[in-house]
């Protein structure tokens, strides 16, 4: 067995430790150029929807200017299913949150009843909320033609089993308000025919076509539909729109129910694996940069609005704050679907 001692051992340590020394400066080097780099790849925007939706109209009109800004390709991609869980757990599963994937839905309520309510294999603490771009509020709406011409006649006609029925998401915040609405009344809640769709299009489309009597959904993401439909109720503490009805909870009142928690409305923007801001700190605060960069400029305020959707800057934590509150208060009414 041959032993190195004396002066070649010394210069055979001197010589090993300089090459970790440069090995590991090397490694640092690597690491720290792969976040200075990035991106390098196309980056993807999951919509947990179909087509056409609000969160899908969103998503697109940010492709080009986000694209321009970080210098690679930004594509959407729809993956439906889960009223929005399916895609949700495709992103928060991916083996390398890189910040090449990113997801746009409302994280309130549909992100949050996904998980509460549809049984999503994910938890609320996978996400962070980098922007509410979009706070919309929601309505009690019927179809112009429809017979009810007021709240109330609309809540006696629900009083009798089977005669009305309402578009809803599973478990979205619109379908627990009118639950909510409907315990504060008294109503059944097997009283109502519920017709389940799987995302913001096909649930207007219902209501544009009178197939349903009557939904709760966002007021400014049904936009291009509103000279078809009536609106009965505003599910929210103002009326900023100042719509031709009262607000739901005036309206609850006069019915002699409670006043009863704000839940109907959707706080839409991209989200992103809660690992990317720890694993990838330099690459989270690029693309929250270009994301303001984005949605504060003049030319995107623009384009959002003739896509019909929110172009608000809000920033990382004021927004997370936002839906974590939502989310507390979802949390504690979800049991009213299970």
């Amino acid at each position: 067995m041959f032993t190195m001692t004396g002066a070649p051992r010394r210069r055979f340590l001197a010589v090993a430790a300089a090459t970790l020394v440069v090995a590991g400066l090397s490694l640092t080097a690597g690491q720290a150029t792969a976040q200075t780099d990035w991106p390098e790849d196309p980056i993807t925007i999951v919509v947990p929807f179909n087509a056409g939706g609000s969160a899908d109209r969103m998503a697109r009109t940010l492709t080009d200017p986000l694209s321009e800004e970080l210098g690679v390709p930004v594509v959407v991609e729809n993956r439906p299913g889960g009223a929005g869980g399916l895609g949700a757990t495709y992103v928060a599963r991916q083996s390398d949150p890189d910040g090449n994937t990113l997801l746009l839905m409302q994280a309130t309520p549909y992100l949050a009843n996904a998980i509460l309510v549809g049984g999503a294999p994910v938890q609320w603490e996978d996400f962070r909320f980098l922007n509410a771009q979009w706070n919309d509020y929601a309505i009690v709406a019927v179809h112009q033609d429809s017979p009810y011409e007021t709240f109330d006649q609309l809540v006696e006609a629900m009083k009798e089993p089977g005669a009305v029925s309402s578009g809803i998401i599973y478990g979205n915040g619109g379908h627990l308000q009118t639950l909510v609405a409907m315990d504060a009344l008294e109503i059944p809640q097997d009283n109502v025919r519920f017709v389940t769709y799987d995302g913001g299009a096909p649930l207007r489309t219902a209501l544009a076509g009178n197939q349903v009597d009557f939904e709760i959904l966002a007021a400014r993401g049904a936009a291009s539909i509103m000279d078809s439909l009536r609106v009965l109720a505003v599910v929210n503490d103002s009326n900023p729109d100042e719509m031709d009805a009262p607000l739901l909870n005036d309206a609850l009142e006069e019915l002699g129910a409670e006043r009863q928690p704000i839940i109907g409305g959707n706080v839409t923007g991209l989200l992103v694996p809660a690992a990317f801001e720890s694993d990838y700190p330099e690459r989270y605060s690029k693309l929250v940069a270009a994301y303001e960069a984005v949605v504060t400029s003049e030319d995107y305020k623009a384009a959002a609005a003739e896509a019909g959707v929110g172009a608000d800057w809000v920033g990382p934590e004021a927004s997370q704050q936002l839906v974590d509150d939502a989310f507390s208060a979802l949390s504690e009414l979800s049991d009213v679907v299970n």
